[in-house]
């Protein structure tokens, strides 16, 4: 692939930091914009300028002016920061109006999970202001890549990083496409510095494995262990998608209760996590010969069922 200018918002994410790695490694220009320092982030930004990367900060990051001057040049700009509902309505049209302003010639907004394009407007709150910016983003004069990759071992094996149980969700037959966080953002980094992505979805499709196999997986590889259990039937996901509120009562994540259920609801109910539409590629087509690691191998890991 030829060298290309790639700017990165949330590069110190869970999603940016393998991303920002895979570009580098892959020997593509990055330029990190970053609002402001802070010591975790301090830490990774000097990593990455040791590998390369050029640091810029924007103090405003909604200063439209502000972020096209730190883009010229710029082919691709990726926003690989949570898909919050501020994040969407209010900062990624900031920042597509400075995309465009600039020159850039690739947008890659907030996605990273569920297939937006593969819904229907009303099957998930979050999805909703996802789909609203896709229609801005869509209609504009700028290329677009819409990343879909599926689930991160760490939620969806099943949930052993950020819950208390063992929990499952909806319908345990369900292909769960799920993947390794370094393995996704270096498909991600090759995915949208990839000539044959522009203005197409592109979806992560190497591990499927129902929750019910995870399961057997796990009673095999740690017989002796007292695993406790927690099921919320697809009955119980569809009614707290409608009755939920803007709370936010989970362990992990921002977002409010009722685009959490919503969530669920798009994964486990109606199987979206992973899905194909005629715009949409396989990276399994785009990059055959890349082996990704394996859900049955985490199972088989103390570390990664153990440690939290």
């Amino acid at each position: 692939m030829a060298k290309k200018h790639i700017a990165v918002i949330g590069a110190t994410g869970q999603i940016g930091t393998p991303l920002t790695k895979g570009l580098l490694s892959l020997g593509h220009d990055v330029t990190i914009i970053t609002r402001a320092h802070n010591v975790q982030k301090d830490a990774k930004l000097m990593a990455f300028a040791i590998l390369g990367a050029k640091i810029e900060e924007c103090a405003d990051m909604h200063d439209a002016d502000a972020m096209a001057n730190l883009l010229q040049g710029v082919d691709t700009l990726v926003a690989s920061v949570p898909g919050s509902k501020s994040i969407i309505q209010q900062s990624e049209p900031i920042w597509l109006e400075a995309a465009l302003q600039a020159g850039v010639k690739r947008f890659v907004p907030t996605e990273f999970g569920v297939h937006t394009q593969a819904i229907e407007m009303g099957d998930g709150e979050v999805f909703d202001h996802k789909k609203r910016f896709h229609d801005l983003l869509l209609n504009s004069d700028i290329g677009w890549t819409l990343f879909y990759n599926g689930g991160i071992f760490d939620y969806f094996l099943p949930n052993l990083r950020f819950f208390r149980k063992i929990t499952t969700f909806g319908n345990l037959e369900l292909p769960i496409y799920t993947h390794d966080i370094e393995d996704i953002g270096y498909l991600a980094a090759m995915a949208v510095t990839d000539e044959r992505t522009i203005n197409k979805c592109v979806q992560v499709d190497y591990n499927a494995l129902p929750q019910n196999e995870m399961l057997a997986l796990l009673k095999q590889k740690w017989p002796d262990y007292p695993f406790e259990y927690e099921h919320f039937s697809s009955e119980y996901i569809t009614k707290m998608k409608e009755s939920s509120g803007d709370d936010i009562t989970a362990k992990k994540g921002a977002e409010t209760d009722k685009e959490r259920w919503g969530i669920n609801y798009a994964i486990y109910v109606i199987n979206k996590l992973v899905a194909f539409t005629d715009q949409t590629l396989r990276t399994t087509d785009l990059y055959p010969d890349y082996v990704c690691k394996r859900p049955e191998d985490a199972l088989s890991n103390a570390a990664f069922v153990f440690e939290k």
